[in-house]
């Protein structure tokens, strides 16, 4: 999955082709917006509920969100969304629908802030809803029968976010850049079951637009 970062980072290659040496980095309000795929890691199902995983597809993900740049350090306010499906449950071929949306609160550092390509690492912390949208139960034929329901609920749980990224500085108003990056979140139920050590992680591109 992390190999597709690498068209995003070709694009900041171009910067070769351009002296590296940027004017004094402008300060000041930003607009981010990027788009990509993401994740979701394969969820263990508790032992009484006959083990296995939920297991889910790749996902198109979009982030939008303002920040302000303070030279090398920046902060944000963004709001992502990936849509995904439960493509198994237990082995069980299945199809059903899950939005996963956050809000979170970001802090960035840029590495090299005076040149025109910036490697970059951030952090964040907010706020994940969990909603899925159709039911299903899945019958474990194994020596302890059991079955597995999900039904159609949502949650909020607490998710924190790591990024690594490539800045490439297009004109004084305008960055565009690459990143990879993971995405964990606490505990959460849909329905009467408990999701524990869920994840996901993923890669974009996007734009910075300076006001």
């Amino acid at each position: 999955m992390f190999r597709n970062s690498l068209a995003a980072i070709s694009v900041a290659s171009l910067a070769t082709f351009l002296p590296l040496n940027a004017e004094e980095k402008k300060d000041g309000v930003y607009f981010t917006g990027s788009v990509g795929i993401s994740y979701l890691n394969h969820i263990d199902i508790a032992d009484n509920l006959g083990a296995g995983k939920f297991e889910f597809d790749s996902a198109f993900s979009g982030e939008v969100g303002i920040g302000y740049d303070f030279g090398a350090f920046r902060t944000e306010v963004t709001f992502n969304s990936h849509n995904t499906n439960f493509n198994r449950i237990q082995g069980v071929p299945v199809d059903l629908n899950v939005d996963v949306t956050s809000y979170f609160l970001s802090a960035a550092y840029d590495f090299r802030s005076d040149k025109k390509i910036q490697p970059y690492i951030g952090v964040g912390i907010g706020s994940s809803t969990f909603d899925v949208e159709d039911a299903a139960t899945v019958s474990n034929a194994g020596p302890t029968a059991s079955a597995v329901n999900l039904t159609a609920d949502d949650d909020n749980t607490t998710s924190f976010k790591g990024k690594l990224g490539l800045n490439f500085e297009a004109s004084d108003d305008l960055d565009v850049y690459g990143e990879v990056w993971g995405q964990t979140f606490s505990d959460f139920d849909i329905g009467s079951l408990e999701f524990s050590d869920a994840s996901m992680a993923g890669a974009a591109i996007g734009v910075r637009v300076k006001f």
